[in-house]
This record gives C-alpha cells, sequence and structure tokens, in this order.
C-alpha cells in the first residue's frame, strides 16, 4: 500500500506545467536532483535494450558548455515554433501572439529558460527504425518520471528535444560517450518556474 491517495496522484499529475523561463540563481538541492534522476529509472522499459538509458544530470559551468553546444541548432527554435502553430488561437489576438512567441522563444532559445539544471537523456544507437523507437518511448516514459518528481519536489521541469546529427554528436561527445553508439532522446529543464503557464483544457 501507498500513503498517496488516487486523488493526490491526480492533483500532482494535472498540477504539472512545461516550463520555459526559470529563476537562474535559484539551485537545486542534490537530494532533490537524485531522487528526480531515481525516478526515471523506474520507468517501464522497451526489450531490446533494458535500461539501456543514460541520464546526465549537469549543474554550473557544465550546463552551460552543454547548453552552448545545443543551441546552435536552430531547431530548438522550430521546436517553439510548432508548439506555438498548435495553439487555437483567436484570429483577432493572432498578430500579438504571434509577435509575443517570437520573443519568447528567442528568449528561450538564448539560454535554454536559464533552468539551472540540465539532464539530457540518451539511448542507444540503432540502425534499426523500431528499435530506436522503442528506445525513445522508454526514455520518454522516464522524463515523464522525472517531471512528476519535480513536481513533488516543489520544483518545476520543462523537456525539448533537438534534430542537428552535427551539433548531437558533439554534445554526446562532450558528455563522454560515443557518438557512434549513443543518441540523445531528450533534454529535461529543472528548476524554479520564473512563470508557470496557466493549464490548457485536456482531451481524452
Amino acid at each position: 500500500m501507498h500513503d498517496i491517495t488516487p486523488e493526490a496522484l491526480l492533483e500532482l499529475i494535472k498540477s504539472r506545467r512545461t516550463v520555459r523561463r526559470f529563476e537562474r540563481d535559484k539551485d537545486v538541492d542534490n537530494h532533490a536532483l537524485t531522487r528526480i534522476l531515481e525516478a526515471g529509472t523506474w520507468a517501464p522499459y522497451a526489450p531490446y535494450h533494458p535500461q539501456g538509458w543514460k541520464f546526465v544530470a549537469l549543474k554550473h559551468k557544465q550546463r552551460e558548455k552543454a547548453v552552448s553546444h545545443i543551441v546552435k541548432s536552430d531547431t530548438i527554435k522550430k521546436y517553439m515554433e510548432a508548439a506555438y502553430q498548435a495553439e487555437p488561437w483567436d484570429k483577432a489576438e493572432s498578430g500579438k501572439v504571434k509577435q509575443a512567441w517570437q520573443e519568447f522563444a528567442g528568449d528561450f532559445v538564448r539560454n535554454l529558460g536559464e533552468a539551472p539544471v540540465l539532464i539530457v537523456g540518451l539511448v542507444p544507437a540503432s540502425d534499426y527504425p523500431t528499435v530506436r523507437n522503442y528506445n525513445d518511448e522508454s526514455a520518454w516514459s522516464a522524463v515523464q518520471n522525472m517531471m512528476l518528481q519535480a513536481e513533488a519536489e516543489g520544483l518545476n521541469s520543462g523537456v525539448c528535444t533537438f534534430h542537428s546529427p552535427r551539433i548531437e554528436s558533439e554534445l554526446i561527445e562532450y558528455l563522454g560517450f560515443p557518438p557512434d553508439q549513443w543518441t540523445i532522446a531528450f533534454v529535461l529543464n529543472v528548476g524554479y518556474a520564473r512563470e508557470v503557464p496557466k493549464a490548457r483544457p485536456r482531451e481524452a
């Protein structure tokens, strides 16, 4: 039996938000960070590479160096633009909203929202698309666990991806892994929100 009630768990899930702006100078407790990483390891995983993931948490100068690699890719901005295009904005406000989102995306791309902690999720590389998909799905199950644990710790988080083979290879090498054996599944920001977005309606 668990102490947490079904209602409390659902409220925790519903309270999670994808945060893009963080308090840069407000550090994350290492004990909390360890629990967040541990939560990721308890996610369900694919049969091809059981628990074949790597989660690398970066702070301070290591975090800044990793970000300097990531922001070379313009796919981060495209990721933000795709999020904007998916929103059902009122046509009357579309011009103002577009400008606000362009400014927001530009701010995020400069330093990935200034979160004090960056967690990079890696999975084994594979020449088989099915295996790659399963590995990525395992990693995304893990990152959901991490985001919920971060919420339970009183922290905020926001996940993103980027697609640039050259920059991905640079980042993997910087993290100390062979670029031909690993791929990046996700990048997770963790910290204290500078602003928390409102919840969007959900559909089943």
